[in-house]
């Protein structure tokens, strides 16, 4: 069973005291500590929960809004974000942005990722969101993209998860909320 670092007060130096335990089964459900888990969740999926529908989407938000998780964010992912709710074909103004931005920003850890680029056509599109995981410790990514649910023959220190699985994985498990604000 791997023991990595917990959401301690600073991601970027665990303390004894900042350690949880996941044990994670081949259908990549995992059950934690008593800490909320530090998880990346990808920008179609941020989108899905602010802008859609459905129980799913209430869930995820319930979760990061009363501190079931934590939700990680770099400067390279936020700029994906902002970008995404941009998108014409939401056609969102600006204070419509904000205000879903507003939903999720307080309750977001922010990490410095140097080097993270927003995705774009040169590099493979969830290598930023990996790279995340990787500088803030991540439990786990939580990804809409096949190809990374998917990926065989990659080593990660963390499971990437659909969202569902995660939620079940949040409902299962013994924390203790920690709101953010």
């Amino acid at each position: 069973m791997p023991t990595l670092p917990g959401s301690g007060p600073n991601p970027g130096s665990p303390d004894e005291s900042s350690f949880i335990t996941l044990s994670c089964g081949p259908e990549s459900t995992c059950s934690g500590g008593s800490r909320p888990p530090r998880v990346v969740i990808d920008t179609a999926v941020i989108v899905s929960a602010l802008v859609f529908g459905g129980s799913q989407s209430t869930r995820l938000r319930r979760a990061w809004r009363h501190g079931y998780c934590r939700p990680m964010l770099c400067r390279a992912t936020l700029i994906d974000l902002m970008q995404a709710l941009a998108r014409p074909e939401f056609g969102f103004t600006p204070h419509e942005q904000q205000t879903l931005l507003g939903e999720f920003l307080p309750h977001a850890l922010k990490v410095r990722a140097p080097g993270v680029m927003p995705p774009d056509a040169s590099q493979p599109l969830m290598l930023p969101f990996v790279q995340l995981a990787l500088a803030g410790r991540a439990h786990v990514l939580v990804s809409a993209d096949a190809a990374l649910l998917t990926a065989r023959g990659t080593t990660l220190p963390f499971p990437v998860m659909a969202l569902e699985p995660f939620l079940l994985m949040l409902r299962d498990s013994p924390i203790n909320p920690q709101p953010l604000r």
